[in-house]
């Protein structure tokens, strides 16, 4: 048999890839960038590129995808005509053409491996990215919910979009979505509210709010315009004054108060002088009457004067806590032995039960024994004629639920009166400057009004501690924690010693 000879132009012509259309194309281009335009669409929204950045990214991953395509088509369609015509061929021609599709095959595969590295880097930056983003944001969220104040982050449309933990606690969770009103029904605020909105700025505005207490609020509503400045958004900022209006309040009316108690004894004072230079200038009796009066009223004056100023001095110091060590027991002795003859006189006898082995206070000895002259007079002031008032103190093993101390050692000291006692509406408010639960009496028995702040000031002073029970009929006891030294046994055993 002859042998055919090769057609060489009809081998050739076989040989040329077969056209790919351009549609097909540019299908298979969208299919292998896919992966690409999924990470690029989530990066942009986590606003880490600009979207027209993305689309530009895209788009060359776009071409190049389409490049692979038709270049892995002609591969594939060279491979399928080898593999035609590979049984008519010689051996040296099978071997050339062999090695040419496997050289353009092994090309293709590693431009594909090129662009799947690249895409799986771009997936792990991204990933990464998002990571630190959302680490971000808590950190963010978490600054905000520390903020004391409550804040409010309204819409365009002006409905609550977000709050912190403090407006959540102060207004509750009922007040997401909704307008600004449901927070407070003022004008002002609702006024000011829609004006930022609007225009953009800020405004302040000073509101009441009574639910579920009186409160009072500073509110302050920034404008937070986005970066095309198409829509605003604002902050709400509520400052609570009602603690600042509460000791405006306080110092408004102490300033009253003492210009009450000053101006009562000087009227009398200047009554009387007037009247002892005028009609009862021979008035011996008169005189001697007048005298005990204006004795009386100066002490008063003098009294008030010596609280003013011990309060005074003791406020000044209360920032540095004392560090002396104090024995309780002769301290209680030399005060009580002082009072016994005013106590004597309404029959009331006074008890001492102090251990003489009880740990030294940590104290100013004159302010603590000014706080046991405040209570011991207090006490025999209220107490009943022909009754009992008791000076207790011990180490002090179980506190009570309101007492939160930081000491670990404390003393607790108990004055008990048996008088009418106070009725429980009171008892919040007996430490107040000026406060009496009966201001007749009070001034009848030569009270200032000050004693039990005074009491307060010093226990704060020394990181402590004032607790006062009352049953209306029965009597009164207050009792002051004190920090004390370490003691050498426990309550029990000392007591058991005793």
């Amino acid at each position: 048999m002859s042998e055919q000879p090769i057609n060489t132009d009809s081998a050739a012509k076989n040989d040329s890839p077969a056209a790919l259309p351009l549609w097909d194309v540019f299908r298979g281009g969208l299919v292998v960038s896919m992966p690409a335009a999924i990470a690029l669409g989530g990066i942009t929204a986590l606003d880490a590129v600009q979207p027209l950045h993305a689309v530009g990214a895209w788009t060359v991953s776009l071409v190049v995808a389409m490049g692979i395509v038709r270049r892995h088509y002609s591969l594939l369609d060279a491979i399928k005509r080898h593999i035609q015509r590979r049984a008519g061929s010689s051996a040296p021609e099978r071997a050339s053409k062999t090695g040419d599709v496997l050289s353009n095959i092994a090309e293709g595969i590693g431009e594909t491996s090129e662009l799947a590295a690249a895409l799986t880097r771009l997936f792990r930056a991204t990933a990464d990215r998002r990571t630190q983003l959302q680490a971000l944001n808590e950190r963010h969220v978490s600054i905000i919910d520390n903020i004391p104040d409550p804040l409010i982050f309204l819409n365009a449309k002006g409905r609550v979009q977000s709050m912190n933990k403090a407006a959540r606690d102060r207004f509750g969770g009922r007040i997401m979505g909704r307008e600004l009103s449901h927070v407070a029904r003022d004008p002002a605020l609702l006024e000011a509210g829609n004006a930022v909105l609007a225009q953009g700025g800020h405004q302040t505005v000073e509101i009441s709010i009574s639910d579920p207490v009186h409160r009072v609020f500073n509110v302050r509503i920034e404008a937070l315009p986005d970066e095309q400045d198409e829509q605003r958004s604002a902050l709400v900022i509520f400052r609570d004054l009602t603690e600042i209006r509460r000791i405006e309040s306080m110092r408004v009316d102490f300033v009253a108060n003492v210009s009450h108690e000053l101006r009562t004894p000087l009227a009398t004072l200047h009554g009387f002088i007037e009247t002892l230079r005028g009609p009862a200038r021979d008035d011996l009796e008169a005189h001697e009457r007048f005298l005990e009066i204006m004795e009386q009223q100066t002490s008063r004056m003098t009294r008030l004067v010596t609280d003013l100023l011990s309060l005074s001095r003791i406020e000044t110091a209360e920032h540095t806590a004392p560090n002396e060590e104090v024995a309780l027991r002769p301290l209680a002795e030399h005060l009580t032995a002082a009072a016994e003859l005013t106590a004597a006189r309404r029959g009331i006898r006074i008890a001492l039960d102090i251990h003489p082995d009880l740990p030294a206070l940590v104290a100013n000895s004159d302010e603590i024994s000014q706080v046991l002259q405040n209570l011991l007079e207090n006490a025999i002031k209220y107490g009943r004629d022909q009754s009992v008032v008791t000076i207790r103190a011990e180490i002090a093993e179980d506190l009570p639920a309101s007492v939160s101390l930081q000491a670990e050692n404390l003393v607790a000291i108990n004055v008990s009166d048996q008088g009418e006692g106070i009725p429980r509406e009171h008892i919040p408010r007996l430490t107040e400057r000026f406060y009496r639960v009966d201001t007749a009496r009070s001034r009848e028995l030569g009270g200032t009004g000050l004693g039990l702040a005074i009491v307060k000031h010093i226990v704060s002073r020394h990181r402590g501690a004032l607790t006062i029970d009352s049953k209306v009929g029965e009597g009164s006891t207050f009792t002051v924690y004190i920090p004390c030294k370490a003691p050498a046994v426990t309550k029990s055993q000392l007591f058991a010693a005793g």
